[in-house]
C-alpha cells in the first residue's frame, strides 16, 4: 500500500508502506524524493545489485538489516554526504516550535517517536518508530500537523504528544532477528539467539527461519542517539 503526495513544484511522490523493520530508510526515501528529487529506493526488493538506501546503508555499517537507530549530527552529515549539493539535513533538538518553523518554511522533519498498535505516539519508551512532518493542517491551530508513516495514510498528530513520544524513547539491549526460509520479502522476525531455527511473529505464527539468515543488531542507546532528537531537511 502508498499513498501520492503532491510537492509544491507539483511532482507526485509515493510514500510507500515500508518492507520489514525499515521505516527510517522509507521516511528518508520520501524526503529526499519530495524535497530534492533525488530518487533511491529504500530497498533493492532482493535485487543486490540495485542502488537502494539499504544496500549502501548496510555497507556502510550504518544499519544491520534496515533499522536507522541515529539521529544524531553524525547520521545528519552521513545524509548530506548522499548528495552535498542539494541535501540540507540538520540533526536539532525535538522541539514543538523548531517543527513548526521547518513546515511553515517548506521543510520536513523526521522525528523518531515510540509507535502504538493504532499508528499513534504514546509514551511506552518501547517500539521506536519514524514518521514524516509534512504539513501544518490548521495555521489557526499550529499543534495539528500531518504525519505519513506506515504508507497507508495520512494521519494527523498532536506536536505535543508526539514531543513526549520522542522524549520517552528507551534504550534496547541486543536482539537477533531471522528471514521466513520460504519468503522472499524482506520481513525479518525477532528470534532468541545466532542459532535460532524458528521465530513467532506477533500473531503466534511460526516461522521456519532461512539458515544463516540470523543477523544480531546490538545494544543500542536510543535514549542518546534518538530521544530528544529529530532530523529536519530544508531547500
Amino acid at each position: 500500500m502508498s499513498i501520492t503526495i503532491t510537492n509544491p513544484e507539483g511532482r507526485n511522490v509515493e510514500f510507500k508502506d515500508q518492507r520489514g523493520p525499515t521505516c527510517g530508510l522509507y521516511a528518508l526515501s520520501f524526503v529526499l524524493e519530495y524535497l530534492y528529487d533525488i530518487k533511491i529506493p529504500a530497498t533493492a526488493d532482493g535485487d543486490k545489485t540495485r542502488e537502494s538506501l539499504r544496500n549502501k546503508f548496510k555497507k556502510d555499517g550504518k544499519t544491520v538489516i534496515g533499522e536507522l537507530y541515529d539521529a544524531t549530527s553524525s547520521m545528519a552529515d552521513y545524509i548530506k554526504a548522499l548528495d552535498p549539493s542539494k541535501i540540507t539535513c540538520q540533526s536539532v533538538a525535538c522541539d514543538v516550535a523548531a517543527i513548526i518553523e521547518t513546515l511553515n518554511g517548506g521543510g520536513l522533519c523526521m522525528v523518531p517517536f515510540c509507535v502504538n498498535a493504532e499508528g499513534y505516539p504514546d509514551n511506552s519508551g518501547i517500539h521506536a518508530h519514524w514518521c514524516v512532518l509534512q504539513d501544518v493542517l490548521d495555521k489557526t491551530k499550529p499543534d495539528e500537523v500531518t504525519a505519513l508513516h506506515w504508507g497507508d495514510r495520512m494521519r494527523e498528530f498532536s506536536l505535543a504528544a508526539l514531543k513526549n513520544s520522542n522524549s520517552a524513547i528507551k534504550d534496547v539491549g541486543a536482539s537477533w532477528w531471522g528471514k521466513d526460509k520460504d519468503s522472499t520479502d524482506l520481513e525479518y522476525y525477532s528470534c532468541d539467539s545466532e542459532q535460532s531455527a524458528t521465530a513467532v511473529d506477533s500473531l503466534g505464527e511460526i516461522h521456519q527461519l532461512k539458515p544463516g539468515s540470523v543477523k544480531k543488531i546490538p545494544a543500542t542507546d536510543l535514549s542518546r542517539k534518538l530521544a530528544g532528537k529529530m532530523l529536519v531537511f530544508t531547500k
